[in-house]
């Protein structure tokens, strides 16, 4: 049926169709102020910055792109790879009125492209700053790591272009705020940060569990360029360019293990982390040790200690000199923009005190010693060219640094420099309770309980958290990320729709994956789904999946894009076990918190209301329930999620009629009153096929994406293997977890 599908629509008519799609692009919802007016840090207006498309290998290059990008001495600095999700993260910064954005991608087309998305917003938003590093030299050769200061690879270049960019900003002056793309701004950040008790932090960290650290948001301020917070920035990454050029010592301790695959397991947000503990007990410490050579009883033999005995010697003084329940008073008007108990309050009473895990940091220095219980010294004492590239980096900025804590005649200087104060945000403390996530909370902490969902809070809710970040226990799929800011109402889809060059492009059933490419993936323009009551909160889980299987078979049947059905949020199999003991009268009246929806991994709400609310499952939201990313010949069907669904809906005003109405021959009968029935109609798929091909032909000829509605729930049962479209259903309903669900080993199933 896809090449029925293929026959029987001319070229014009996509071509029209798409087209017209682009007139039809609605303008995002414009709210009455952005959250920057609350501190004045709107850079987004014009004339709020001068921007910078260009490279920031050099010193020079770096000081133009900075001063024509920054705010009041304030940046937000991210680096990807990808211009997409780049463009998302950008326009969530600039929808709060943050434009002091500096992004670093791969290359100069990236960066053109990225300008090109925003061109409507640059004359009254103002431009855009993207940056690049040199992938190769002067000769044209490439680099090993696509980073010029790398022997080889340790991770992902982005990693260390991010905070590499934001060191040298910071020893130049600046405050920076050094963000992965998948943050979003809630309330003005420079607001709660530029007032005790945050104002008297020189760093910020996301927490990520007892005293690790999360380098998907922090944010630096006031920091000198000879104090340790600014060490932290320079060491973490200098440490890796020494190992990646020269690592023998790691070899010699642990020639049978690391020496025989000479693989650095190493993240930039564990050294950044093993230097802040450094800071903390005023030493350099190199805890990254215990995880390059694991268990290996004879690497710490050559250092007459055991693996036990290392960690001890490290982490014991860490936690001697933190304070992980520092207590501050709090006044109106923040106490009235605060909360820590996202999960069983509503937050609206004003909140006294906070708590902030602190430690304070010292310039440490080695006094020249390095003893065997705290794993040596690691590295050759002779540097290599790279080693001293990356020194020359910062020394060419100009500015004094901080004492080298490796030279014995910078001991007094170390000791003289004046501590600087770091302090976890988003420490989470059970189920209830989340100390700093009134500044940045994570989506499992606050973002899942509703309270990301901005357009769904009453007033005497809004304004309780900064910023948020998506980050661990995800619910299950291969887009959920961009699926938590559908549903949370932070995505934006004409953004997505410039960055495709298509309105049916932003949907990832017309997405290329794996071996397709989008010469050979034609835009699937028509969708098929339930009509709003037929799939309802009577429905078991199993009554659900059978309602998706028959569902597929029609999209197979009609070569269309099947609208999964969003599961009514007051059904049973989407709730707590602790609401469902609780016999929740029913409809639910929902509000924020929604602590009775499982959220956890079953059920997602987004909705235009708390009255219209829905919930996704995100079983659905793998690869092969969505994208068709087999070889040609192999094809699969396409789905998609009901939040994509949902804006196609709002986009296209397209609501169920008699014309709209999949054709099902008169043996099938009247439809049965919505909400009332779990009877499922057998429909032979030839007559299918035969009712509806001139309906969805004259359909595509004047709509953009068509939707055709079912009317019940349906079952093909004689669509088996070597029938039309059977062989692709058979191996859709091998490929897509959701369809077979039932099937899966139970430890695939227990969480969705």
């Amino acid at each position: 049926m896809l090449k029925w599908r293929q026959r029987c629509i001319p070229a014009g008519i996509v071509l029209a169709g798409t087209l017209l799609a682009v007139l039809l692009l609605p303008a995002p919802p414009v709210e009455a102020g952005r959250v920057c007016e609350r501190s004045g840090y709107c850079s987004a207006v014009p004339g709020g910055i001068k921007g910078y498309i260009g490279p920031i290998d050099s010193a020079i290059q770096l000081k133009e792109a900075v001063e024509a990008t920054h705010f009041r001495k304030e940046l937000i600095i991210w680096a990807d790879e990808r211009v997409a999700d780049g463009a998302q993260g950008l326009w969530r910064l600039r929808e709060a009125g943050y434009a002091h954005v500096l992004g670093v991608l791969e290359d100069p087309m990236q960066c053109n492209r990225l300008k090109q998305v925003f061109q409507p917003w640059l004359e009254t938003e103002g431009p855009v700053t993207c940056t690049t590093y040199a992938s190769a030299d002067e000769k044209g050769q490439a680099y090993p790591f696509r980073f010029k200061y790398f022997a080889r690879g340790v991770g992902m270049p982005p990693w260390w272009k991010k905070f590499f960019t934001a060191g040298r900003a910071v020893a130049l002056g600046y405050n920076v705020l050094a963000v992965d793309l998948d943050v979003v701004v809630l309330d003005d950040w420079y607001w709660r940060v530029k007032q005790p008790p945050l104002s008297e932090y020189h760093m910020l960290s996301q927490n990520e569990w007892g005293l690790n650290l999360n380098c998907g948001f922090m944010y630096f301020q006031n920091a000198s360029s000879t104090g340790p917070v600014m060490w932290v920035l320079y060491d973490h990454m200098r440490r890796i360019v020494r190992w990646s050029e020269d690592d023998a010592f790691l070899a010699a301790r642990s020639p049978n293990r690391y020496g025989k695959h000479r693989f650095l397991p190493l993240t930039e947000q564990g050294m950044l982390q093993d230097c802040v503990h450094s800071c903390a007990v005023g030493r350099p410490l190199y805890p990254s040790l215990l995880s390059i050579w694991g268990d290996d009883k004879e690497a710490y033999a050559t250092l007459n200690t055991t693996e036990h005995d290392l960690y001890k010697a490290i982490h014991e003084p860490i936690h001697q000199a933190w304070s992980p329940n520092q207590a501050y008073n709090l006044t109106p008007p923040l106490s009235q923009s605060v909360c820590e108990h996202y999960m069983s309050s509503s937050c609206t009473a004003p909140v006294d005190s906070v708590m902030i895990s602190t430690v304070p940091l010292k310039m440490p220095h080695s006094s020249g010693q390095y003893p065997d219980r705290l794993g040596s010294y690691p590295f050759n004492r002779t540097l290599g060219p790279l080693t001293t590239a990356y020194r020359q980096a910062y020394a060419d900025l100009g500015v004094p640094l901080p004492p080298d804590p490796e030279d014995p005649a910078t001991e007094a200087a170390a000791k003289a420099t004046p501590p600087e104060k770091f302090g976890y945000i988003s420490v989470h403390l059970g189920e209830d309770n989340c100390h700093g996530c009134w500044a940045e909370g994570t989506w499992w902490m606050v973002g899942r309980h509703g309270w990301w969902h901005r357009h769904l809070l009453p007033p005497e809710q809004k304004n309780k958290l900064g910023m948020g970040h998506v980050w661990a226990n995800l619910p299950r799929g291969d887009f959920v990320k961009h699926n938590i800011f559908q549903w949370n109402g932070h995505w934006s889809w004409r953004i997505a729709a410039r960055v495709a060059q298509s309105r049916t492009r932003v949907y990832v059933a017309n997405q290329a994956f794996g071996s397709r490419s989008y010469d050979d993936l034609p835009e699937v323009r028509h969708t098929v789904a339930y009509a709003p009551g037929v799939v309802h909160a009577g429905l078991t889980k199993e009554q659900f999946v059978k309602a998706a299987q028959g569902l597929a078979q029609v999209a197979v049947v009609l070569g269309a894009i099947a609208a999964w059905p969003a599961v009514p949020c007051d059904s049973d199999w989407a709730l707590t076990p602790k609401a469902k003991a609780a016999g929740l009268q029913k409809p639910i009246q929902h509000s924020i918190p929604w602590t009775h929806i499982n959220t956890g991994h079953a059920a997602m709400p987004f909705g235009d209301s708390l009255e219209s609310l829905q919930c996704d499952w995100p079983g659905f939201g793998h690869f092969d329930c969505l994208a068709n990313r087999q070889p040609r010949g192999q094809d699969v069907g396409r789905g998609m999620m009901a939040v994509e669904f949902h804006h196609l809906r709002n986009a296209t005003h397209a609501v169920p009629s008699p014309d709209t109405t999949i054709l099902l021959g008169p043996a099938a009968g009247p439809a049965p009153p919505a909400g009332s029935s779990s009877t499922f109609t057998a429909v032979p798929h030839v007559e299918l096929e035969r009712l509806n091909s001139p309906l969805l032909l004259q359909r595509l000829q004047r709509e953009t994406m068509p939707v055709l509605w079912l009317d019940r729930l349906v079952e093909l049962a004689d669509l088996v293997p070597g029938s039309t479209g059977g062989d692709t259903y058979k191996r859709w309903l091998d490929k897509c977890q959701a369809l077979h669900y039932f099937t899966l080993p139970a430890e695939q199933r227990q969480n969705w």
